[in-house]
């Protein structure tokens, strides 16, 4: 009772107490939400037409692009496949806005038939659905889908569905699929702008009757290059004035401009040294090695990538051109002293006798794989190839049994050079150690293959060799003196002038780098080996600013100075490229006046020193600038027009005659509002609003 009592005295405290206890507890839980709110929207990669991409989901279409490229046999750098899912991301929703606002799409059904019924043409562009001679293969398409539908119905523990290989070739033809929705819808929204739009009846007359003829014309040009500069002041009151009326021209999104000094690292002698004596190391180690095997894994964990060997024979153009002398003059086992050959000390030993054996194969095979670990597949391959043995035609039974693309091909499989089929142990020595016509089996993990030589180029010589070669790179210490040697500049030159300016006495270069923009994964014009890095500093940093010390790549050392900020709009007319334009403009409007009163009374074959004529010029086929096109077609026969500014100079025309065009094309209005929206979806990108945070992640 006496608890109750003091607790009714101290009524209003306890209300406050309980009050502020409920508010932290609000509080609480909205600054919880708000956290994951705001980590949710810095998880945002861009949204375009209110579509948003997170991370993840970004990546995911990166790892699908990288696939995809992987397939084609393209060797793309990281950031040029992330642009190629980003781009591809923002025209898909474009597409999908536009066509929505209007009750459009491209229905599953139709997306069907342009891949299994009626190939669309942006599959036969595709490197892996082509055939030997390049050309856009049906039937694997058709193999393909197939063997798709198989990994889709798969078991989630079975062998089809874990495979690593097939899963990449799935995952990249994902990308295949949203490149051909955007070419339907792409194909259906320009199909709809030419059905829908006609031209005026007036227009379309006045570019049949121009279309219609034929034009011989007499023409005196001046270029602007050929008038001297100097002869024609430009202040800077002009060119701000010309800028201001061409001003859409210089449009831009915000960039930075830098100059930089690369320090390249380079090996010393030192470096040479150490690359000899592990180059020898590796000579005395080979003489050591009896196992062919062994002398193959020594090569390729030493030497340097692009100098791989493989266990096969070569003739002498497969070989290094320093090695062949020795490969083909020395004997079995012998080792080559280690030598230096430009940046590289090289050593090899030779593993075989020199034998005559065909460059290439011409073979047919059939294709056994497990269908289940419980399937007897070498007693199926025994069973054929006794069979074939018997007198059974070999393309017959590949037909019916092989199960892989040489089915539809009846077991044909082209030409292979030595190497190819190394993964089934024995392949190369019986397949180019046989004769045509020679019928064997080659077995490797419950694969089977039954093969047929059916034809051999000419026996030429091939050995085998294991090829050692060091690369001379500059050691750590070495780089440690280039890294010091460019903090030491940056410390003595902390200012951009003093930076700039400095650069010639110390045998350096200070380039200048512009534009740069947020999300380039390069730097143009530069041989900077990680630019992404220097990028991302100049989106971070002020004019003025200057590396606080240099950045570390594995062969250079790069310090920068920040030296030009331009945000989204237009390039100011300060910028060098805005005023050289604008004062270039002006300058050719004063060349051309002054050619226009020197011309007026002229005779044309006064004007210039050569007189050009054209034959059969047609105002739908060869003519470019419009001052010219304008003059041909209004002009009459014998007429000569006055002097004309041009784009790039001043004519003055003369027609010499006019006939008609037999069988000219009428003009195609449709062709026309086509090639109107190609150019509108240019128009509708620079309008879409677009977020990118791509430059925060990457």
């Amino acid at each position: 009772m006496a608890a109750l009592e003091k607790i009714r005295k101290r009524g209003t405290i306890v209300m406050i107490v309980v009050f502020v206890a409920l508010l932290c507890f609000v509080i609480g839980d909205f600054l919880s939400n708000s956290s994951a709110i705001f980590n949710l929207n810095r998880d945002q990669i861009g949204e375009v037409c209110g579509k948003k991409i997170n991370s993840a989901e970004f990546q995911r279409s990166v790892d699908a692009f990288t696939n995809f490229n992987k397939i084609e046999g393209r060797n793309v750098g990281d950031a040029e496949v992330r642009n190629e899912a980003w781009q591809t991301f923002v025209i898909s929703n474009i597409l999908e806005d536009q066509m929505s606002k209007i009750g459009m799409s491209v229905s599953p059904e139709e997306l069907e038939y342009a891949t299994k019924v009626n190939p669309h043409r942006e599959l036969w562009n595709l490197q892996f659905l082509k055939d030997e001679n390049g050309n856009f293969s049906p039937q694997r398409l058709e193999s393909l889908l197939r063997t798709f539908k198989q990994y889709e119905e798969a078991p989630e523990d079975g062998e089809l569905a874990n495979n690593e290989y097939l899963k990449d070739i799935y995952n990249g033809w994902l990308c295949v699929e949203q490149k051909l929705f955007n070419s339907m819808a792409y194909e259906k929204l320009v199909t709809l702008a030419g059905s829908a739009t006609r031209a005026p009846k007036a227009e379309k007359n006045l570019i049949a009757k121009y279309a219609a003829d034929q034009v011989d014309f007499a023409c005196a040009f001046k270029p602007f290059f050929l008038m001297p500069d100097s002869a024609f002041a430009v202040s800077d009151a002009e060119g701000k004035a010309e800028y201001e009326k061409i001003k859409n021209t210089f449009k831009t999104d915000k960039f930075r401009s830098i100059k930089a000094i690369v320090f390249d690292v380079k090996p010393g002698m030192q470096d040479s040294l150490d690359a000899k004596a592990r180059a020898t190391d590796n000579e005395n180690e080979l003489r050591k090695i009896t196992d062919i095997d062994e002398a193959y894994l020594l090569a390729s964990q030493e030497s340097d990538p692009n100098f791989a060997s493989r266990n096969v024979y070569m003739k002498e153009s497969d070989l290094d051109y320093a090695l062949r002398e020795f490969a083909f003059s020395g004997k079995k086992d012998s080792v080559l002293a280690a030598f230096q050959d430009g940046l590289f000390y090289k050593t090899a030993k030779i593993l075989s006798d020199v034998v005559t054996r065909p460059d290439s194969v011409k073979i047919s095979l059939i294709y056994l794989a497990k269908k289940d670990p419980k399937d007897d597949n070498k007693k199926r391959s025994d069973s054929i190839y006794e069979a074939i043995k018997a007198g059974a035609s070999f393309a017959d039974m590949a037909e019916k049994y092989s199960m892989d693309n040489s089915q539809k091909n009846k077991g044909e499989f082209g030409w292979l050079r030595e190497g190819m089929f190394a993964r089934f142990k024995d392949f190369d020595e019986t397949a180019f150690g046989g004769k045509v016509g020679q019928i064997f089996q080659i077995e490797d993990k419950g694969e089977q293959l039954i093969v047929k030589i059916d034809s051999m180029t000419t026996p030429v010589r091939k050995v085998k060799l294991a090829e050692v070669a060091i690369r001379v790179e500059a050691s750590t210490d070495t780089y440690r003196k280039y890294y010091e040697m460019a903090s030491k500049y940056l410390s003595e030159n902390p200012t951009v002038d003093e930076f700039v300016n400095n650069a010639a006495s110390k045998g350096l270069i200070a380039y200048e780098y512009t534009p740069i923009f947020e999300n380039d994964f390069q730097i143009r014009n530069s041989n900077i080996e990680n630019a992404r890095k220097v990028i991302k500093w100049a989106f971070e940093h002020q004019v003025g600013d200057i590396t606080s010390q240099p950045f570390e790549f594995p062969n250079q050392c790069v310090v920068a100075a920040l030296t030009d900020i331009v945000e989204k709009g237009f390039l100011p007319y300060s910028y060098s490229y805005a005023n050289e334009y604008s004062k270039r403009k002006v300058m050719e409007e004063k060349k051309a006046e002054a050619t226009i009163a020197e011309w007026k009374d002229k005779d044309l074959t006064a004007c210039a020193e050569r007189i050009d004529t054209v034959r059969d010029a047609r105002f739908d086929v060869n003519i470019q600038d419009p001052a010219v096109l304008a003059a041909i077609c209004s002009l009459k026969e014998g007429e000569t027009s006055a002097p004309l500014k041009g784009t790039s100079g001043v004519y003055k025309i003369k027609v010499l005659g006019k006939k008609p065009v037999e069988g000219a094309a009428p003009s195609n209005p449709r062709r026309e509002m086509e090639s109107l929206f190609r150019r509108s979806m240019e128009v509708l990108l620079d309008k879409t609003e677009v977020v990118d945070n791509r430059a925060t992640f990457y």
